[in-house]
């Protein structure tokens, strides 16, 4: 008896330290990850001064979903917590991170993915979609956020939970932000010679792919590859952009409802045009314009 008692006892003993190895490879290597520092230079960027700069700014944070995450007066917001998927998410107070960082290192945060410390972002910072955006446009939003008084919000945090340590190593989050992007990779210029197809190519990357674009992310559900929209009369695709609403009043996924009523109601018509003309062309398609 005291033998058979001794083995499983002995067998317990194991099974116990087999599952705390498991658990702390688990702990270890998510926070190894997460917490990774990333080499990338600073940029000098300058910014405009005066109200239209201003003015621009608020529309281009609004266009590119800014209060969408950080909340109504960019104060911050947690915007998932969630104790069985394991983690806690919450989005900055972006009117202090704006006095706390430089130009050159809030510009690098909405770039490349990386703070002050060189850690990443959080991963649901979509940094990838803003790696292309041009100095006008990162240096007019800055320029904003500076021009808001500082509010009462919250830290932002991006912190796991034991169940999302094993969900991190498993693969079911998206990486850090930083590890999406080519931080080498040249910049375009969005003016591109005054090509609409271009312009409409620099729009949507800086905007539309934060959710139809894969990026080594976990795509949004349901959300259609952008090839999809060469099928849109420019009426019909107005509308979409302007409403939510597809061809047909088909019901679709929230998040395009969403951004249509409280984020693309601020692109401006010609910016609508160019999107179109865009995306005509990954079917080969000249701008609508040109074949009616």
């Amino acid at each position: 008896m005291k033998s058979s008692a001794s083995k499983f006892e002995v067998f317990l003993l194991l099974v116990i330290g087999l599952l705390l190895v498991v658990i702390f490879y688990a702990y270890f290597r998510s926070d190894r990850e997460l917490f990774n520092v990333y080499d990338v230079p600073l940029e000098s960027i300058a910014l405009p001064g005066g109200p239209a700069a201003v003015a621009e700014g608020e529309r281009l944070a609004r266009v590119r979903g800014c209060f969408w995450c950080h909340g109504q007066f960019l104060e911050g917001q947690q915007y998932f917590a969630e104790a069985d998927k394991g983690l806690i998410a919450i989005a900055p107070n972006l009117t202090r991170k704006v006095r706390d960082y430089t130009p050159a290192e809030f510009a690098r945060a909405l770039r490349h993915g990386v703070k002050k410390d060189g850690t990443s972002v959080q991963p649901a910072m979509p940094s990838f979609a803003f790696y292309n955006m041009s100095d006008a446009d990162i240096g007019a939003i800055i320029t904003y956020i500076q021009s808001l008084p500082v509010k009462e919000g919250v830290e932002g945090e991006f912190r796991l939970m034991p169940v999302g340590w094993f969900r991190w190593i498993a693969g079911q989050f998206p990486p850090n932000a930083a590890e999406l992007i080519d931080h080498n990779a040249p910049r375009p210029d969005p003016a591109l010679n005054g090509s609409l197809t271009e312009r409409g190519r620099y729009l949507a990357e800086s905007i539309c792919t934060e959710c139809h674009g894969d990026n080594g992310r976990i795509r949004v559900p349901n959300s259609p590859d952008l090839i999809v929209a060469a099928a849109y009369s420019y009426k019909d695709f107005y509308r979409l952009i302007r409403t939510g609403v597809p061809v047909g009043d088909r019901k679709i996924d929230y998040h395009m409802v969403d951004a249509s009523k409280y984020r693309y109601t601020e692109l401006r018509d010609e910016e609508v045009d160019a999107l179109h003309a865009y995306f005509r062309s990954l079917a080969g398609l000249p701008p609508e314009a040109a074949v009616q």
